[in-house]
């Protein structure tokens, strides 16, 4: 009798069947059970007993019987990463700069004693890291009240209209680049980066028109 286990099932696994005899000996008795091996839950109990010879000696032949138990017991759930944020936006244009992006211990939360995830929270990564342009030798800023001037974001410098959005950083904090009408700094003030994104609307369109339209 095992007591608190229910039975569900009973395997037994015979290394060397042996048939008993006196002069060969025959099966011992039965060792005690095992403990469950969770402890919630379910799982196993088992025990072993071996061949004796009349001698009293034991052969390497084991006898194990292996029953199914029960612990009434709710099992903790261990946390596990949610998804990533997106990273945060670059704060600057050049000079370097981090961004970073977070997770919670969500997919799922712990629970009932379960373990928080391993690992970190935050991941951060550098961004922006070109090298700023030098404000020129002998610039003053009254160059800059002209209507035709970008005024960079510093306040200290400025360059012409026609450079903003030019995939370039003109400005000595790169403010000229920033905020640009097309992802990625591709700007479309100039008559060269008009032509590329018409050239990719156009692009798009066509792809468009032959999976879509006809």
């Amino acid at each position: 009798m095992i007591g608190w286990l229910e039975y569900y099932s009973v395997i037994v696994l015979l290394i060397v069947d042996v048939t008993a005899s006196d002069s060969l000996g025959g099966w011992g008795q039965w060792g005690p059970w095992s403990s469950c091996s969770v402890t919630c839950g379910f799982g196993s109990i088992k025990r072993n007993k071996q061949w004796e010879y009349p001698d009293g000696r034991t052969a390497n032949y084991t006898l194990t019987k292996i029953v199914e138990c029960f612990i009434n017991t709710t099992c903790p759930t261990h946390g596990g990463w949610g998804m990533w944020t997106g990273w945060t936006r670059c704060p600057v244009m050049c000079g370097g700069a981090n961004v970073t992006r977070t997770r919670l211990c969500n997919a799922p939360v712990p629970s009932n004693g379960g373990r928080f995830c391993n690992g970190s929270s935050t991941d951060s990564m550098i961004c922006g890291n070109s090298t700023c342009p030098e404000i020129p030798p002998g610039f003053e800023m009254t160059s800059c009240f002209n209507a035709s001037m970008f005024v960079c974001e510093s306040g200290e410098h400025c360059v012409p209209k026609s450079m903003r959005c030019d995939i370039k950083l003109n400005c000595h904090d790169g403010t000229d680049e920033k905020d640009c009408i097309i992802s990625l700094g591709m700007g479309i003030n100039s008559s060269i980066q008009k032509s590329k994104f018409l050239a990719v609307i156009f692009t798009l369109l066509t792809m468009w028109e032959k999976l879509f339209v006809t």
